[in-house]
């Protein structure tokens, strides 16, 4: 009889943990991001998502070299702490095929406006069929220039990349830089910016990347001259430094007025044109990045959320994740932070939306869709060895930009160290 009780029992209690979802479901979740506007700007609102579901959100939010090191360790440690990660799509081949994130494919065909996503973004998560994270940013990289200063210099603004030289050798100053840009090494950081100097002047990274020839082929003339340019404007025409800038210091000597032109993701952009960050917002221009021979190729930038393979309650990590990306949740976002880069349809068409960021500079808007069109998804390849490859390749650049090396030597050492991590 006790037996009989015991085993009665047992089935009750397996019987209520599944048929009582709220009973199992997590009541907090820890949530890892790193900063950018619309990060931030989802931690300062953690408190809604509590108020609608009754789940509090340890939303956490780091520097970005310091977030790639902490997931790495989390990761591998399969300490099972993060129950929603950052998930920036030049990563997901990488962390798919370490196993460290879960497929979210059934969880993603049931959001209700799915549709309401722009296509591209989504699908940049879409590996083996699969779908892997839910993006909300899709940023382009595009160009600032101080109207005032080209135009006390008779000068137009740059269409290509020899015009920025010469624009750049007519401004430059002790008061103010003619140019900063990202150089500290990584393949988020330099290598966000380099490679629209490198694809304008016809280099690459790959033999034939589309063609699945993955032949390293960045130690080529295409690359060579695009790196001298590169040295060129910040050597001779960026500010006391330059060769250590990364983003928070460009978007820094830009609002303050110490520097007249920069090429930036949307996000900065978007700070450097506000009036209530800079008082320099209403003297500047904003158009697409300079092109070369080969035309012009903006960088993108797509982030989404995440579920860690280790999350112990994966329906609630989606739940926090369908929250965070909704339309609301980003309307929300987009009119408290400068945030322009969101995916989804019925935010661009929100009125107050619409009006924020056409009050803040007409050119913004219309440019981040022109240079949409132009980018391309590989601007940065899509494979599981991009962040070594990345790291690797900036080093080598920031190396030739600091006068370590030789630019010729620089090139040679890149492409060497990409044959290895690739095992060519």
């Amino acid at each position: 009889m006790r037996s009989r009780l015991s085993l009665a029992m047992v089935f009750a209690m397996l019987v209520s943990m599944f048929t009582n979802p709220a009973h199992a479901a997590k009541s907090e979740i820890n949530v890892v991001l790193f900063g950018m506007p619309y990060t931030r700007g989802l931690q300062a609102i953690a408190a809604d998502f509590e108020a609608e579901t009754g789940i509090k959100a340890n939303i956490e939010v780091i520097g970005q070299k310091v977030f790639e090191n902490r997931i790495t360790l989390e990761f591998t440690g399969n300490t099972n702490n993060i129950d929603v990660v950052h998930t920036p799509v030049i990563q997901i081949q990488r962390w798919i095929k370490a196993g460290w994130v879960q497929s979210m494919t059934d969880r993603v065909n049931k959001i209700d406006d799915r549709d309401d996503i722009l296509a591209g973004p989504l699908d940049a998560y879409k590996v083996n069929g699969e779908y892997w994270a839910v993006p909300f940013l899709a940023a382009v990289g595009m160009m600032t220039y101080r109207k005032d200063i080209l135009d006390a210099a008779g000068k137009k603004f740059p269409k290509t990349f020899d015009e920025m030289i010469d624009v750049a050798k007519a401004i430059h100053s002790k008061d103010v830089a003619a140019v900063a840009l990202r150089a500290a090494p990584g393949q988020g950081f330099n290598m966000f910016i380099f490679p629209m100097i490198m694809r304008a002047y016809g280099g690459k990274f790959f033999a034939d990347y589309v063609g699945g020839d993955l032949t390293p082929a960045i130690n080529s003339p295409e690359t060579l001259k695009a790196l001298r340019v590169y040295m060129t404007l910040l050597n001779k025409y960026g500010p006391p430094g330059a060769g250590n800038f990364n983003f928070p210091e460009v978007r820094a000597a830009v609002i303050h007025g110490k520097v007249a032109m920069t090429l930036e993701g949307t996000g900065i952009v978007t700070a450097i044109t506000s009036p209530a960050k800079s008082k320099f917002a209403s003297k500047q221009g904003v158009a697409l990045p300079p092109a070369g021979p080969a035309g012009r190729s903006p960088a993108i930038a797509v982030h989404g959320l995440g579920i860690p393979k280790g999350a112990t309650d994966p329906e609630t990590s989606f739940k926090f994740i369908e929250w965070a990306t909704s339309a609301k949740t980003v309307i929300k976002i987009a009119l408290a932070e400068p945030f322009p880069d969101f995916v989804r349809a019925k935010v661009a068409q929100n009125p107050e939306v619409v009006k924020k960021y056409s009050s803040l500079h007409p050119d913004v808007m219309p440019t981040r869709l022109k240079a949409l069109d132009l980018a391309i998804g590989h601007y940065r390849p899509l494979i599981p060895e991009w962040p070594a490859l990345g790291q690797a390749i900036g080093e080598n650049i920031n190396a030739a930009l600091n006068g370590l090396v030789s630019p010729e030597e620089a090139l040679k050492s890149a492409e060497q160290e990409m044959k290895e991590i690739l095992g060519q």
